[in-house]
This record gives structure tokens, sequence and C-alpha cells, in this order.
């Protein structure tokens, strides 16, 4: 079969000379890039994606040290546009191949001793073949896969890495696909890696009949993995040092127990509501963070806890039954809690002293963001990100919208003056995000007005947010600064980052 790809061709090989010869022509130009070390430059090249690095063999000041460089990074979405599916590129071979090829000259040629970090993201799947296989029957293919010949050469290359020494592992088999139901499994050795500090892994088999000895692994991340209670014991077991653990949309996982004096930060999110309860202990994880399905949670054991975060905003469906468990993780984590993306419900009395907001700001939202305040008499900082948006969900109207008789008007000139942090202890509030909608200048005003001890007040557009004029900008700016104060102290600064 015809090669998918010319790689003298793609990468510049042929033009070698030519660039040389262009480069040469004025004697008298100081390269000063030719200047700097070896050890720079291999350090610059190590930095960009290793397609990027490979074609600096046409520049003479870099030569061939591509070849020495210690990131490899292999990444399937250089090669085709992600968003778009008219093309069928999921069917297409082209940039997979393309991606192969790399692969396989890079690992030729690497003569570095060795390698830091190993990247390998592409979607694994039998309509994805990465050479003869893509001539065989389905069937075949997935019996050629599942035996060695698809799986073998990805196998060679993780090795490869692995013989190197390289310290992160990060392989996503999944990247901007589908989820398959052939999944790549991942070689034993991995597994027993002793100079491994970070591992990836996203939609691949473990086989977890391997003993696990990574005793230098620092951090973990786990997606779409399928584990349950004793696998992943055995990875925390595996890794005396472990200091991160991550475990997202991962399926039979029921327990998660740990007693590790190393483990401080957890990360987790049950993957569907079908799935079992998972059961979170772990005495001394310093922050916490817990996303997706959070019915499906239950935090014992939590005394070292000092920072979390909670993200329930695309799962939530705002059902009497699920907020009464989501309400018990929230009295959980009460003292800690930072990061809070829930709106429109009532909220646990808390002694948080810095809190994070991320939400939409409409009519219907301003009720939950009065209940926080409320229950916050101990708030010091208060951080909100205003997401883009003029309604909740369609579920969420369905289930609880009627509930609220939403006034029209300035909602915040409706409020009693039951709000115990503005009258004591709110000192500092940043608001940036969409700022400029009507009840995003009300909620300032409101704040200014009640926050009697309040000393600075940021409000951030954002470096990239091009919808505001100069003019409007100014505008937007003087009316905030017109507002009366009702701290002598408070300071209003704006900022675009």
């Amino acid at each position: 079969m015809e090669r998918s790809c010319d790689f003298d061709e793609e990468y510049g090989v042929g033009r070698r000379n030519e660039a040389k010869g262009v480069v040469a022509r004025d004697e008298q130009e100081v390269d000063r890039i030719e200047d700097l070390p070896d050890s720079i430059l291999i350090h610059i090249l190590s930095l960009l994606p290793t397609r990027d690095a490979v074609r600096t063999l046409v520049i003479r000041s870099f030569r061939r040290l591509w070849t020495s460089v210690y990131n490899l990074d292999f990444d399937w979405c250089l090669y085709h546009d992600c968003s778009n599916n008219s093309s069928l590129r999921y069917y297409q071979e082209s940039s997979l191949l393309r991606l192969a090829e790399l692969v396989r000259h890079v690992l030729a040629l690497h003569q570095g001793p060795r390698i830091r970090e190993f990247r390998l993201h592409f979607e694994f799947s039998i309509y994805h073949p990465l050479d003869e296989l893509m001539f065989l029957e389905p069937e075949k293919q997935d019996i050629t896969i599942r035996t060695g010949g698809y799986a073998g050469e990805v196998n060679r290359w993780i090795e490869f890495a692995v013989n190197k020494n390289a310290e992160i592992l990060d392989l996503d088999f999944m990247a901007c696909g589908f989820l398959n139901a052939t999944k790549y499994e991942l070689p034993g050795f991995v597994l027993q890696s002793s100079f491994l500090t970070e591992l990836k892994l996203v939609s691949c088999k473990v086989n977890f009949s391997t003993k696990i000895v990574m005793r230098a692994l620092k951090v973990l991340y786990l997606k779409e993995i399928a584990l349950n209670d004793v696998p992943i014991k055995n990875f925390i077991d595996g890794c005396p040092v472990l200091e991160s653990l991550t475990v997202l949309d991962c399926y039979g996982l029921r327990e998660l127990n740990c007693a590790s004096q190393e483990l401080r930060i957890l990360t987790v999110a049950p993957r569907f509501a079908i799935e079992p309860r998972v059961k979170v202990a772990c005495p001394n994880i310093k922050s916490l963070s817990i996303s997706g399905w959070l019915e499906l949670l239950e935090l014992e054991n939590l005394p070292s806890l000092r920072d979390a975060s909670v993200d329930c905003h695309d799962c939530f469906r705002h059902i009497p039954f699920e907020y009464c468990e989501v309400q018990k993780i929230l009295e959980k984590l009460h003292q800690v809690l930072t990061v809070w993306e829930l709106t429109n419900l009532p909220c646990p009395s808390n002694s948080w002293q810095r809190l994070i907001l991320r939400t939409m700001l409409t009519k219907w939202h301003l009720p939950g963001i009065a209940n926080v305040l409320r229950s916050s008499p101990s708030l010091e900082m208060l951080d909100i990100h205003i997401i883009p948006g003029e309604a909740p969900s369609i579920t969420a109207q369905e289930a609880w919208l009627h509930l609220y008789k939403i006034r029209e008007g300035n909602y915040w000139d409706l409020q009693d003056r039951s709000f115990g942090c503005l009258t004591d202890c709110l000192r500092i509030v940043k608001i940036s995000g969409d700022i400029t909608k009507d009840h995003a200048i009300q909620l300032v005003q409101f704040l200014l007005r009640r926050a009697l001890v309040l000393q600075k007040l940021v409000i951030s557009a954002g470096l990239n947010d091009c919808s505001i004029s100069v003019e409007e900008w100014k505008e937007y700016s003087d009316k905030l600064l017109s507002f009366p104060r009702g701290s002598p102290q408070a300071a209003v600064s704006f900022s675009d980052e």
C-alpha cells in the first residue's frame, strides 16, 4: 500500500539544504540563536509539540537537535479540525496514519538519554487502524487488535518512553473522539515503573491483576476507566507517595477509602445516575473537588479537609430527592466550601470565610445568591464569576421555577437587612465575566451600599472580551464609581485580567 504521507516532505527533510542556502546567502548576518548552547535549544524544542519540534530541522541553528528533546507530545487533534464532523473524520484514517508515521520516525531517531514527559492522545478504535489493518473486515480487525497487532504497536511506543525513564505519562485513548467498546489494554509494565511521578489514563482497560508498584508516583488521573473497590485500593497501596488522585466518570467504583498520610488532593465525579453510590472516606486529604452526579456520593471521615469545590451544574436536575442528597453533602462541607455552582436553593448555615461562585445571573438566580449571603455570616471574601446565559435549563424550569414569584425591578431593593456578613465581615469582593448586564450592576450597587466594612471591590471584564468598546467601558465604570458606599474605606478598581 502507498504511504499516507511522505515524512521527509511533510517535515522538511527534503528542503533542508535549500533552507541552509537561503540562510547562508548573507554571511554578515549574525544568528543569535546559533550562539546559544545546545542545552538551551533542546529545552526550547522540548516545549513544542513534537510535530513542530521536528520541523525545526530546516533551521540551521537547530540542526538535528530535535532528536534529543526530553518531552514527546503526540496529539491526533493537531491533524484535523475537532469541531468539524461533516467530513466523517471518524471513518477516515489519514490523520491517524500521519500521526503514526510521525511517532514511528521520532522514536526511531530519538537520541536523548531520557524522556521527562510522554504524551499520546488519539482515539483508539477499530475504525482507525494504524496501517494494514484498514483492509481487514471489522471482525478480523477486532481480533487483530486484541491479540497485539494494532495495540502491539502502541505498546511499543509506550515501552519506549518507560524504558527511557519517563517521569510523566499522559495517555488519552479517546481524545476528541467517542467512547468505544474496544478499549486499549494498558501493558502491565506501566504499573511497575519506578520513575513515573505523574500518570494520566483516559478510556483504556487496566489489568488490575498486575502487581502495582510505582514508588515515585505523586499524581494519578483516571477517567473512563473500569474500577471497583479492590483495584483503586491496589493503586493507592502501590503508590506510597501519592499526593493527588483524580477519578472522573469511572464505572464500578463503590468506595474511596484511603488513610494514606501522603494523599492531600482528591477529585471525584461519579459517572452516571445508574451507577452505585460512592463512599468517600479519606481522613488526611486537605482539598476535595466533587462534580457530576453528586447525589451518588457519601462523604465520611474528612476531618483534615480545608478546601472544597462542588460543581453540579451539568447533572443536578433540581428534584426533591436529589436536592436532599446534595444538601447533605453541603452540610458536610459547610466549613470549607469555596466553590458552589448551585443557585436558587436554600443553603445550609455555614462558617465560610471565602466563597467563589460561578453562575449565570438572571432574575431566577438572585434568590440563590441572597441565600448564600444570608447563610454566610463569617464571609470575608466573595468572588463571583458571571457566566453568560439568560435562563436556566428546560428541566430546571419545569421542576422548580414555578415555585418562585420574582417581581420585576431591582430585586435587591426589596431585601431586608438580615445579611450578617455585610455588616461585620465582608472586606473583599471580586466580580468578573458578563458584568455589564443589569442584574450584575444592581448587585454591585447593593454590595457597595450594604457592605459596611468593605475595603476593596474589583471589577474585571477579562482580556478576551471585545464586546465592550472603550466608550461603553468608560460609561460603565463612571456609573459604578458614582454609587454610594456604606464603607468609607471601600475602593473600587477595574481590571482586564
